[in-house]
């Protein structure tokens, strides 16, 4: 075999050491969802990743730097639905209609739903957890505010109230209905959409 073609095909150790941290996250994210993070020890993600004990010391400086690391990994994958949502979209109804309808499409019952309030739990103690989150949550504020701006400008919601302050409220509508919803499975969000549209039309 050529030289060359040789080293192209086999991966360098900067590609496996990706992969094997790659490995080791999703690890201790599936044991954050089974066990919750107190469930969470370097030899159980060790064993579930498939790998020795001590690859998981030499890649993370620790327990707590792990479950950070896997914690902010995480928050951007469970939110990066409701982000696309925020920034596909073409005004702002669509954000509300799409996230209730993805609520109300399983996602209710996903396990993924538990890791994202362990990860929400965890955070309120943990400074250094909270930045990662919230940068999530500042980019999916953004992306709203930029919906807003473009609807106040072709008067299809007030603009009475800055375009940051209503992608706060919106924000924290949505998130507040998942709780709701979370732990009364018989609420009924149909029409919802169409309320919010009307309080931030001015209606």
């Amino acid at each position: 075999m050529d030289k060359a073609i040789g080293q192209a095909i086999r991966p360098n150790s900067a590609t496996q050491g990706a992969a094997t941290r790659a490995a080791i996250i999703d690890a201790t994210v599936e044991i954050i969802i089974e066990a919750g993070w107190g469930g969470v020890t370097l030899r159980s993600v060790a064993a579930r990743a498939g790998v020795r004990h001590g690859v998981v010391g030499y890649h993370f400086r620790g327990k707590e730097d792990l479950l950070g690391q896997a914690a902010a990994a995480a928050t951007r994958n469970l939110l990066a639905q409701p982000l696309a949502f925020a920034r596909q979209a073409t005004d702002l109804e669509q954000v509300v209609e799409g996230t209730l309808a993805w609520y109300s499409a399983g996602s209710l019952t996903d396990p993924a739903l538990a890791l994202l309030l362990e990860i929400l739990r965890q955070g309120v103690r943990d400074p250094a957890l909270r930045e990662p989150i919230a940068a999530e949550m500042r980019a999916y504020r953004v992306a709203l505010t930029d919906l807003i701006e473009k609807g106040q400008g072709n008067g299809a919601l007030t603009t009475r109230v800055p375009a940051a302050d209503i992608a706060t409220i919106v924000a924290a509508l949505l998130d507040g209905l998942l709780m709701h919803a979370v732990f009364d499975p018989e609420l009924n969000l149909e029409g919802t959409a169409a309320a919010v549209r009307s309080l931030l039309s001015g209606g």
